[in-house]
């Protein structure tokens, strides 16, 4: 299908791993395995409504009509996974100090003008997700639980909180292929950082900034990209010491490390990667 686009993209607010999208003039199907789609029906000024689901197995709900079949062909025809990526202009919290991103908050479409009005607050996960357990901070108590009543989430919400101050900063950027980025506009800016170029370096290569002053918050940072490991291996352009420590942390997850195994755009760790393949194959089975 000529008129067919194919593309990735991140979901934010907060992170939850990366969605391959198909869209034409009257379509747009999103999956987060490369093996459901939610598809929605585009109506006029932009407006998305009438969801379906669409399998390759023929178990959705997509009806195929005159209508759908050019789109369902698209579908059915697909390039290659992973799709490339083109959310490229990244919302970044800035840190209090020196202003420099400290926790990506979003990402849009490189054609898309980014909203004005932003959402500073960093979350770590849905909201009454508290799965996130660090295994820096259940050291301290029995049993591996922490003693403390609040949830490990919130612990890490207050950390990046207390880096970006007070006062929220948040900035879009424009993130070039070599990995720098161009200051666009944002909240709080002060008029020196709109235009600024940062360099590939000034940005956290994964979710949060992971140097640290204080040991205690460094750890749960390194816990929480842990956590997010089989998700965060969908990105491209990690380096090859990144990927290999993501890929023996998604391991420890077998079963959300085989629904994004399409997505990988690049593995390490074949054999390492295949035997939690195997393991996930067997958990679902029984």
């Amino acid at each position: 299908m000529s008129d067919a686009r194919y593309y990735s993209m991140r979901r934010f607010s907060p992170y939850q791993g990366t969605v391959q999208v198909v869209e034409t003039a009257g379509f747009r199907a999103m999956s987060s395995d490369g093996l459901t789609w939610r598809v929605q029906f585009l109506k006029q000024r932009t407006r998305l409504s009438s969801y379906a689901l669409w399998r390759a197995d023929g178990s959705g709900n997509l009806i195929e009509t005159g209508r759908t079949s050019e789109f369902i062909e698209a579908l059915r025809n697909h390039p290659p996974f992973p799709f490339p990526p083109t959310d490229s202009l990244e919302l970044w919290l800035l840190d209090v100090k020196q202003h420099r991103p400290l926790a990506i908050l979003a990402s849009t479409l490189s054609h898309i003008n980014p909203p004005r009005a932003v959402d500073s607050v960093w979350h770590a996960a849905l909201e009454g997700d508290d799965s996130f357990v660090a295994p820096s901070l259940s050291a301290v108590g029995s049993h591996g639980v922490s003693p403390s009543p609040i949830s490990h989430c919130e612990v890490l919400s207050r950390c990046v909180q207390k880096a970006a101050g007070p006062l929220d900063r948040a900035q879009w950027f424009r993130r070039e292929q070599d990995g720098s980025g161009t200051g666009l506009h944002g909240n709080r800016l002060d008029a020196a950082q709109v235009g600024r170029k940062l360099e590939r370096d000034e940005f956290p290569e994964l979710l949060l900034r992971q140097e640290w002053d204080d040991a205690r918050e460094k750890n749960l940072v390194h816990d929480y990209h842990d956590w997010q490991a089989p998700n965060l291996l969908t990105h491209r352009n990690l380096t090859r010491a990144t990927r290999d420590r993501l890929e023996h942390a998604a391991c420890r997850q077998a079963e959300k490390l085989y629904k994004i195994r399409h997505f990988l755009p690049e593995i390490v760790n074949t054999d390492l990667l295949n035997v939690a393949f195997v393991e996930a194959v067997i958990r679902r089975s029984t």
